[in-house]
């Protein structure tokens, strides 16, 4: 019950109301008290024992009968010293042994109290002991020899207790009626309070339901008011987001649906989240299957875990034969809004046929190249053969040096050729993966090219930046891929400039960066680098014997140790050529 507002508001009030008259209470029946006791003592002291009592006292103390004397003093006096039934007057003796008149129709024995020991003493006893059952008062009657009698007054309280009795029960009543007037209004308070509430309430109930349309009537302008106004808003405001987000998600899913490429979705888990139908019918899989079971539908080395551990800025791609169909497989992890691993988003496409054109563009190339070698031989030995038969330089031998030169020039076409044949049929066979020192062997390349670059008048360097030592791949590849890049930055760097080499380990890769001050790449021709026969300036590749195929081939050697490369230039300031390669096989 208590966990209603409601229910909260009233306890409050009802708890207000007690404090309150608990301190009132409290608060007027200790100012009673204290007003009681000092009334007794001033209406005596000030009002009642006046220097002509006094005077009348200890005149009749020396008369004849002096008991009787003041006995008739006393009565005339005790309208104004307030005797009645709860106060009386005593007479006593000198010693206060005994009674010798009182007001009182049964005295009672009077027992030594502080202000009798005062009388006693010459001084008059009017000390209030408010924790005592009674009030007393004690004033001595003297003359030239001492005391001689003391009136001794005794109120015993019973007055108080009868007025705090009653001021008691009154407060009583009152905290009744107050406690009741108080629930009332707390009931009616907190109704005010709790129907815009549960109004609000009941409304955020139909909206998890997906009600939007209606909306709260706003009846005041108060917190209470301006919080319904603040959710009706909130509730256009997700009405009109939801049907955004809808038209969004059936945009989403009828383009999925039309897309010819497999989309398969997993959370972080390895529960599918999501798939079209193109991918059903690429891998023959159906909903509900797990990561692992895709993976081994489509006979994929690949684990979730090793997904999760990769940059997801990092697409993994694997190549998966399925009845008659290739299929290209691309993992790209995905992160969630807290940008934590949110799961792996899969593309399938069907690469059948352009494979088999490859294949077949392949095999044309390594057939053509295999049939250009006889000729090409032919043709270089004949020129040769001419130019030593020739005695001296006519116009004719300077056209069989160009025949010469050209042919050089077609042998090395052909043998890149024939090298980018091999790695194109034999993939990941065609390597030989050992555990070597990767930094050693991009060393050993500067090493071997500082010669050259210093002839050209190059300044060539090399840094070491963590330990490369046991980095699993190809040595002989990894050294065509260094040579290949480093080469280029000595071929294309005017004289003056400089090459600097840096081999570094980061995290779970190990990077090579190749920067050179050269002549640059003009940033429209960077998409095309890697293309095969694409050269940026035709003229200056030619004269420095470039084919064209130099980074085509550096590309499929890096991509077949499960690494990428990257290159960063701008025209007429150099060039960054950054090779990422995995420390362990992915």
């Amino acid at each position: 019950m208590f966990k209603s507002i409601q229910w909260k508001i009233i306890t409050i009030f009802l708890l207000l109301t007690l404090l309150v008259m608990i301190v009132v209470g409290t608060f007027l029946l200790q100012n009673i008290s204290a007003y009681y006791h000092d009334d007794f003592a001033t209406t005596l002291s000030a009002q009642a024992f006046t220097p002509l009592l006094r005077s009348e006292l200890e005149a009749a103390a020396r008369s004849d009968d002096p008991v009787g004397e003041i006995t008739e003093i006393m009565n005339i006096y005790s309208i104004r010293m307030m005797i009645d039934s709860y106060r009386n007057y005593y007479v006593l003796s000198r010693d206060a042994a005994r009674v010798l008149s009182s007001s009182d129709p049964e005295p009672i024995d009077v027992s030594i109290t502080p202000n009798l020991i005062s009388a006693m003493d010459g001084n008059v006893g009017s000390q209030i002991d408010r924790s005592a059952s009674y009030m007393d008062y004690a004033y001595p009657i003297t003359d030239r020899d001492g005391v001689r009698y003391i009136v001794y007054i005794v109120d015993s309280k019973d007055e108080l207790y009868d007025i705090i009795r009653n001021i008691f029960i009154n407060i009583l009543w009152a905290l009744v009626f107050g406690l009741l007037i108080s629930a009332f209004l707390g009931l009616i308070l907190s109704r005010t309070i709790i129907m815009p509430i549960s109004n609000l309430q009941i409304r955020a109930e139909q909206l998890s339901e997906g009600e939007f349309g209606h909306r709260i009537e706003v009846k005041s302008r108060d917190e209470i008011g301006r919080l319904t106004m603040a959710f009706n808003d909130m509730a256009s405001r997700i009405d009109r987001s939801l049907s955004d987000i809808s038209a969004e998600k059936n945009k989403v899913e009828a383009i999925l649906s039309q897309m010819t490429d497999g989309i398969v979705a997993f959370d972080q888990t390895g529960e599918m989240i999501h798939s079209n139908s193109a991918a059903k019918e690429l891998s023959g899989i159906e909903d509900g299957i797990t990561f692992t079971q895709f993976a081994s539908a489509l006979k994929v080395d690949l684990t979730l875990e090793q997904l999760n551990y990769l940059d997801r800025n990092r697409v993994v791609e694997r190549q998966s034969e399925i009845g008659s169909r290739i299929i290209r497989v691309l993992f790209a992890p995905y992160a969630d809004e807290a940008e934590k691993n949110g799961g792996t988003v899969v593309v399938m496409q069907d690469i059948t046929e352009q494979t088999k054109l490859d294949m077949a563009r392949r095999e044309f190339v390594a057939n053509v190249s295999h049939e250009l070698r006889t000729p090409i031989t032919t043709i270089k030995s004949y020129a040769e053969t001419i130019l030593d038969m020739a005695a001296e330089d006519t116009p004719e031998t300077n056209f069989i040096r160009v025949i010469e030169q050209e042919a050089d020039r077609m042998t090395r076409i052909v043998t890149d050729l024939l090298t980018l044949s091999k790695l194109d049929n034999s993939a990941k066979a065609a390597i030989d993966k050992k555990v070597f020192n990767l930094s050693d062997l991009v060393g050993s390349v500067v090493e071997k090219l500082k010669i050259n670059a210093n002839n050209l008048g190059l300044t060539i360097s090399f840094k070491k930046e963590g330990d490369t030592s046991s980095f699993f791949g190809d040595k002989d590849r990894m050294e065509q891929v260094i040579t290949n890049i480093v080469s280029n930055a000595v071929k294309y760097t005017p004289s003056g400039g400089s090459v600097e080499v840096v081999c570094s380990a980061k995290y779970t890769e190990a990077v090579v960066r190749v920067t050179d001050n050269g002549i640059g790449i003009p940033e429209k021709d960077l998409p095309r680098i890697f293309e095969r026969f694409y050269r940026v300036d035709k003229a200056r590749s030619r004269e420095s014997g470039g084919t064209g195929l130099g980074l085509a081939i550096a590309k499929e050697l890096v991509e077949m140790h499960g690494g990428r490369i990257d290159i960063r230039s701008r025209e007429g300031k150099g060039t960054s050529v950054i090779i990422s390669l995995p420390m362990v096989n992915v």
